[in-house]
């Protein structure tokens, strides 16, 4: 008469599965945990790039232009608002016309007779390109991190149950952070012109001016 039993193969089968299915579940949550923390850091890298992209370029202004004594926070923001579009339409201006340059000669009256207006155009025109390529990059990012987040109705689930967005998701400005799906709103905060803004809310776009040209 045999030991074995046959409930006792069924019960047998019944605990391989179980513990195959036990160890499968782990491996894709280990595996969606890894994929989650790599995308997360990166994510956190790149944002943190960008922002040393616009410290670079305001720091190598000085440098570049051969103003160094002139070196202030009033100049830093005026660069900042001519990278990120402030003075949109206006950076090919002439010597003494447009907001970017009416901005210069207000805080910096004395530069109107150094001839280095069009330096600072062809600088600000590199910085807004070299800038726009790093937003770009960071968004491409983003769009890739939400389509792993929401694609597949499993995966989808267990990502959510993993916890993503996680912590290593971290959105640093200054001294203040943000985490998690906080982290991940802020990143998208794109940054836009005041004309742009009012163009996808009324769905009008205005003609770019011709510098020193007629309204």
């Amino acid at each position: 008469m045999s030991f074995f039993k046959p409930w006792m193969f069924i019960v047998g089968g019944i605990m391989l599965a179980l513990v195959l299915g036990v160890v499968s579940v782990y491996n894709m949550f280990n595996t969606i945990q890894m994929e989650g923390v790599d995308r997360e850091t990166a994510l956190t890298a790149q944002y943190l790039d960008n922002q040393n992209e616009l410290s670079s370029y305001v720091s190598g202004f000085y440098e570049q232009i051969g103003i160094a004594n002139l070196k202030s926070d009033k100049m830093d923001q005026i660069l900042l608002d001519a990278v990120k579009g402030r003075y949109d339409g206006h950076t090919s201006a002439q010597p003494g016309q447009g907001q970017l340059f009416s901005a210069i000669s207000e805080a910096y009256p004395d530069l109107a007779g150094l001839n280095i207006y069009d330096k600072i155009v062809d600088y600000v025109k590199a910085g807004r390109e070299s800038y726009k390529q790093k937003q770009s990059k960071l968004l491409g990012m983003l769009q890739q991190y939400d389509k792993w987040r929401e694609s597949g109705i499993i995966q989808s689930r267990l990502i959510k149950l993993a916890g993503f967005p996680s912590h290593a998701l971290r959105a640093q400005i200054g001294t203040n952070a943000t985490f998690g799906e906080a982290a991940l709103n802020q990143m998208y905060v794109i940054v836009l012109t005041s004309d742009t803004i009012k163009a996808y809310q009324t769905g009008v776009q205005d003609p770019l001016p011709v510098p020193g040209g007629k309204k």
